[in-house]
């Protein structure tokens, strides 16, 4: 079977500064991974491998995290590759989370801690940190290490490297063309040939790191996918379920640890032997035994799947039955309502034991769903044999919505992550793809007038004043200006870098601008012709939208500030910094990187962050009161009676806030969190999406939820919502269009 790696391109210093200067190009040439000489010889630490020589295999490690801030990373991954490097692998297999937030300077540390030859022999998977908060680190990645998924052989084995990321945000979903993609490939794999599957977030069992990760598990079992490595956890992890192996690396940012594997004859056939390393107290390298993955022989967990499997809900219940194969051996039979709304981290779920009938082959339950709302749902079902492994199966189930508000859902193709934008009757809606369209929503789907194909959009589209010209931000470095009667262009303004966020149509002096970031950049253009008003270097990534009073414009930074600038030439006039966080990974997280920032009606600028939210003076940036919670993602709303809608997404609540004291005159409970969605006004309702699909209508005047609607199951939802007549449009990850009615 022919290799299906990509070339891993020559790592060096020069390639990752000509890439910080914010362009997207990939560097086109590149090295592909060779052979490599038998393993062996000494330890970088001039001793031999301990307890002989180095046994045929490869080394496995994950969450490296190098920080230019904090040295002593750099010192223990620097240990860590040189020893590797001595015991000569023909391949490195690295897990994800390479570097802290992605700037050059982490990337440039992280591959001076590499030997030279080792370095085309390495193998990476994105994670997470690599590139979610620069607007050049994806580009960066992939001129350095090559595609974020792809597969090759190795010693009769076949990896594929898996990325469900999702840039700006912090877990992941496969969707459909993530498994479409691996189902192209995992078909060419000839039967009997092992597969082990190298992905950042680990799947199953108690993660939900990944929202769909059932669409997965359910392809897997059609293959021989016998192991998964993973990292994220920091911690060792293993798992045995659905007839393979997962093992979540310990973190390499902690400790001087690494991993061995190696395919060696266990007691049933061929295995993977992991053996962990890490530095000992005195320097010397220890070693440990973790565990074997058995790579011949039945999966045997796959014994244990359901023959049948029913869902019947009722008015409280969830009857759910289970029939056994005759070749199941049961310890237990478990089910349990899916945590839909744990958002990137571990559950250890509600588990309920199903009962058995006298034939030991049919067991049943009833979940209660009395709390649930309308819409879709999901289950699963877990069997566990007597040695501990399991197999866990997911089903989705729907509890009717009596006004049958969700009108339809239209197939985009792509993420909608931001890009919704609605006047006068016309959406506009944008993908991460690049698609873009014009749509007039209707009760029964959308009239398409128009669609155009541009950069990636994960940003707002914002409309002119005039509603002549919508302008469309784009990862091609590109400001887009478009008729939306046509979707023709009328201009596109090269800006130099991703423009990811949310561009701001404002009025300075009499003229229109539309002011933006892109890369570390402020700018300001011409809304009618597109010309530079001005263009000034920022201080860090900023991926929200700026905020205007059309003496100043407001925008917060990726060093943890919000600037003042001049709205006509752009100078900075004062600077806030809203953490007294050290290191530039600290305060970039913890600062206003994705804040969409507001004017008040009283003229007091509202910045957030994950932390607090603070109402500045707008001539001098004093704070005049602030208060706590994380009200970075999602926009802010100024209702007509001045007051101010705010999303708290780590206390799950929508608060109506007083601006000139902060003090809420309501806060709601929302169920779930509400990362980056925000909510439309319609007839004094606030429609709110929650990022797990929980649709929610808080009455503005009371606070009081007046109906609540599951929307969606398997994708995440980040777009803010918009409003048409009466038709409420909610974009989500899985590239769906929702259209409900809110009459």
């Amino acid at each position: 079977m022919p290799a299906r790696d990509h070339d891993h391109l020559r790592l060096d210093r020069r390639r990752i500064l000509r890439l910080g200067a914010g362009t997207a190009a990939a560097v086109a040439a590149g090295a592909a991974a060779g052979g490599s000489p038998a393993l062996g010889g000494p330890t970088a630490a001039g001793r031999p491998w301990p307890g002989g020589p180095a046994p045929s295999g490869f080394a496995l490690l994950g969450d490296t995290q190098i920080d230019v801030d904090l040295p002593e990373r750099t010192e223990i991954v620097s240990w860590v590759y040189q020893h590797i490097a001595a015991a000569n692998p023909p391949i490195v297999c690295h897990v994800g989370d390479i570097v802290e937030h992605g700037s050059v300077a982490e990337y440039d540390t992280y591959l001076s801690t590499i030997p030279a030859a080792l370095r085309p022999r390495i193998r990476h998977v994105p994670g997470n940190h690599d590139w979610r908060w620069d607007s050049t680190a994806g580009a960066r990645y992939g001129a350095l290490f090559g595609p974020s998924r792809y597969s090759f052989d190795h010693a009769g084995l076949h990896f594929v490297a898996l990325d469900p990321s999702h840039l700006l945000q912090e877990p992941g979903g496969f969707g459909e063309p993530g498994i479409d993609w691996l189902t192209r490939d995992l078909n060419r794999v000839p039967a009997g040939v092992p597969i082990v599957l190298l992905c950042h977030f680990p799947f199953g069992g108690d993660n939900y790191y990944v929202n769909d990760q059932e669409r997965l598990l359910g392809l897997l079992d059609r293959y021989n996918v016998r192991a998964v490595f993973a990292g994220h956890v920091h911690a060792e992890q293993v798992q045995r379920f659905n007839g393979l192996t997962q093992f979540a690396v310990d973190d390499t940012r902690g400790a001087p640890i690494y991993y061995w594997v190696e395919r060696t004859s266990g007691r049933a056939g061929s295995v993977l032997r992991i053996t962990a390393v890490q530095r000992a107290a005195d320097g010397s390298a220890e070693t440990r035994p973790v565990l074997e993955i058995p790579l011949d022989g039945p999966r045997t967990a796959l014994a244990q799947r359901p023959q049948a499997l029913s869902l019947t809900p009722a008015a409280s219940t969830l009857a759910v039955s289970v029939r056994l194969s005759p070749r199941a051996e049961a310890a237990s039979v478990q089910a349990q309502l899916y945590p839909q709304h744990t958002y990137g981290l571990k559950d250890a779920g509600q588990w309920r034991d199903l009962a058995a009938d006298t034939s030991g082959r049919r067991f049943s339950t009833g979940l209660d769903i009395t709390t649930l709302p309308p819409g879709e749902h999901r289950m699963t079902v877990r069997v566990t044999d007597p040695g501990g492994a399991w197999y866990e199966q997911t089903r989705t189930f729907a509890l009717p919505d009596p006004r049958r508000r969700l009108r339809w859902r239209e197939q985009l193709g792509a993420p909608v992550q931001a890009g919704l934008a609605a006047r006068d009757g016309l959406l506009v809606a944008t993908t991460t793809d690049g698609t873009v369209l014009g749509a007039r929503p209707t009760r029964n789907g959308l009239r398409q007038s128009w669609r155009t194909r541009l950069g990636p959009v994960h940003g707002r589209p914002a409309f002119a004043p005039d509603g002549r010209t919508v302008y469309v931000p784009s990862d091609d470095q590109h400001l887009y200006a478009l008729d939306p009667a046509t979707g023709r262009r009328r201009f596109a303004y090269r800006a130099g870098a991703p423009v990811l966020g949310s561009p701001l149509v404002t009025r300075v002096a009499g003229r229109t601008l539309v002011v933006f970031a892109a890369g570390e950049t402020r700018q300001a253009i011409d809304a009618r012709t597109g010309a530079r008003v001005w263009n000034v270097p920022g201080s860090g990534m900023f991926a929200g939208r700026a905020a205007s009073d059309g003496i100043r414009v407001y925008a917060g930074a990726g060093d943890g500030n919000v600037y003042a600038h001049d709205a006509r030439t752009g100078a900075v006039r004062w600077s806030f910094s809203t953490n007294s966080r050290t290191t530039a990974y600290s305060r970039l997280i913890y600062g206003p990187w994705a804040d969409n920032l507001e004017v008040l009606p009283n003229g007091l600028v509202l910045v957030s962050t994950v932390a607090n939210a603070f109402a500045l003076d707008p001539a001098t940036g004093q704070q005049r009161w602030s208060v706590t919670g994380s009200y970075v993602y999602a926009p802010k709303l100024l209702l007509d009676d001045g007051d101010v809608l705010m999303f708290d997404d780590g206390g799950r609540t929508a608060a109506r806030v007083d601006p000139d004291t902060g003090e809420a005159r309501w806060t709601t409970g929302l169920g779930a969190r509400p990362v980056s969605t925000g909510a439309a006004i319609h007839r004094s309702v606030a429609w709110t999406p929650t990022t797990t699909g929980l649709l929610v209508a808080l009455d503005l005047g009371t606070g009081s939820v007046r109906t609540r609607l599951q929307l969606t199951t398997t994708g995440y939802c980040y777009s803010p919502p918009v409003v048409v007549g009466d038709l409420l449009l909610v974009g989500d990850q899985d590239g769906l269009l929702h259209g409900i009615d809110v009459s």
